[in-house]
């Protein structure tokens, strides 16, 4: 993830707890009688799902109408009524997501999350997705890389300033170099709609970045794209409840389960562009 958690994250159980708000949705209605009830959850009838304000696509972001958006506020809210229960996001700052959660302002974070061994000491986690990197190159122009390996040599790649995807190309040329191969011709830019036109129009090889950014763009903004290879350098994400709260723990372990029987967790992963970061692959 490009943000990380701030340090300190017991002592900061009530920073920015001020600026929450909320965003309810009583979409999809939830299926039959509430299987989990207070203590277990703060509200009868409700699961309160802490989500970030400053989230970024796919994952939970803020369309054009400034509504609630994305494949996690989507599996929320199936979460939800899969339990029997409406979804209500209560939304914070990332950095304040598990403090909330402490504060009990809210029952579980789904929140871009990686699955971190720092933050097992203090939440409990029910993993639901990966988070990866992905190589994009243009859907109409013939390319023969195939993936972050020596099919990169002597490419021209962009890469956003300070990001995994930098450091892993670098990584890769500098692999080259070491087999008497051309480097990569790595460039930087912070805009991926501007990276992604230049590989579209054949100026740059290939772009590098989240595998969930790439499926975003190729999903819903038209961009003329296409992944190579299967995502890289995962990691889990997962929705987290307060240490010991085995109860809504398990509770949603077995609504995802549900979920994924039914086909409804595939078929929101492959709306935002996420199949290849499916939990089940």
């Amino acid at each position: 993830m490009k943000r990380a958690l701030v340090a300190g994250l017991a002592g900061l159980a009530v920073v920015g707890l001020a600026s929450c708000s909320r965003t309810e949705s009583s979409d999809p209605a939830p299926s039959g009688p509430a299987k989990i009830a207070p203590p277990a959850i703060l509200q009868a009838g409700t699961l309160k799902i802490c989500a970030p304000n400053d989230g970024t696509p796919p994952n939970v972001y803020h369309d054009e109408s400034g509504a609630l958006v994305g494949a996690e506020v989507d599996l929320g809210k199936a979460l939800a009524s899969q339990m029997g229960l409406k979804a209500d996001f209560v939304q914070s700052a990332f950095a304040a997501v598990i403090p909330t959660l402490q504060a009990k302002q809210c029952d579980v974070i789904m929140a871009q999350l990686y699955i971190k061994p720092e933050r097992t000491q203090v939440v409990d986690f029910v993993p639901y997705v990966y988070s990866g990197t992905g190589i994009s190159v243009a859907k109409d122009k013939q390319s023969d890389i195939t993936g972050m390996d020596d099919s990169l040599c002597g490419k021209k790649v962009m890469v956003a300033v300070g990001t995994t995807a930098e450091s892993l190309a670098q990584e890769q040329s500098d692999k080259c170099s070491a087999a008497a191969k051309p480097a990569i011709d790595i460039n930087r830019n912070n805009h991926a709609d501007v990276s992604l036109q230049q590989v579209q129009n054949g100026q740059v090889d290939a772009y590098i970045d989240t595998a969930e950014t790439l499926g975003y763009y190729a999903t819903k903004t038209g961009a003329d794209i296409q992944m190579v290879g299967r995502p890289f350098g995962t990691i889990k994400i997962g929705a987290a409840t307060l240490k010991g709260n085995k109860e809504l723990h398990d509770a949603l372990a077995a609504a995802l389960a549900a979920l994924e029987s039914n086909g409804s967790y595939n078929k929101i992963l492959d709306e935002w562009g996420m199949t290849d970061l499916s939990i089940e692959k």
